[in-house]
């Protein structure tokens, strides 16, 4: 197969997860980016691309919504990786509430929009130093309405706006 015809499988949604199995040992690391991210990526396929060495391909493992637990997990052990696993729904809620005190803001703000993150841990984020990881917060639809209460009176503009713009804060 020539590589245009494997980035043209790859654009095609219904590429099944058996020709995407396939194309995941393709020596492109593009190829193989293009397959971790595609949806019906099956899981064997994303464990296997979780310890390839290109750094891109283990970023779109890591933000996949078919991504097992497990994998992520061990993903987070790559600090590189933290910024992706953060923002997977399916990241365990521990991992998230660690994160959620890591010292780079945009791996703090990817936890405060993850729908898995929990309450608690929201409402320690609320009061970040940092306007973009607060504004996160505002954002996320499973923020309490208390919450967001108190984010609507932020100093930062950006913030009330994302508070405004929550479906679950009625003003």
């Amino acid at each position: 197969m020539t590589e245009i015809e494997a980035l043209l499988l790859l654009q095609n949604e219904e590429t099944s997860a058996e020709i995407l199995d396939q194309l995941s040992t393709d020596e492109n690391p593009f190829v193989r980016a293009r397959v971790a991210a595609h949806m019906n990526a099956s899981e064997k396929t994303l464990v296997m691309l979780s310890e390839d060495e290109t750094p891109l391909v283990k970023q779109f493992v890591a933000e996949h919504l078919s991504t097992p637990t497990n994998t992520l997990v061990a993903l987070s052990k790559d600090s590189d990786m933290l910024y992706w696993v953060a923002g997977n729904p399916n990241t365990p809620v521990e991992l998230l509430t660690k994160f959620s005190k890591d010292e780079h803001e945009n791996i703090r703000s990817s936890v405060a929009v993850n729908p898995s993150t929990s309450a608690a841990t929201l409402s320690i984020l609320c009061c970040d130093e940092n306007e973009d990881v607060r504004a996160a917060v505002a954002k996320n639809v499973n923020t309490p309405v208390a919450v967001l209460e108190k984010l609507s009176k932020d100093t930062a503009e950006s913030v009330q706006e994302a508070v405004e713009n929550n479906p679950s804060y009625s003003n």
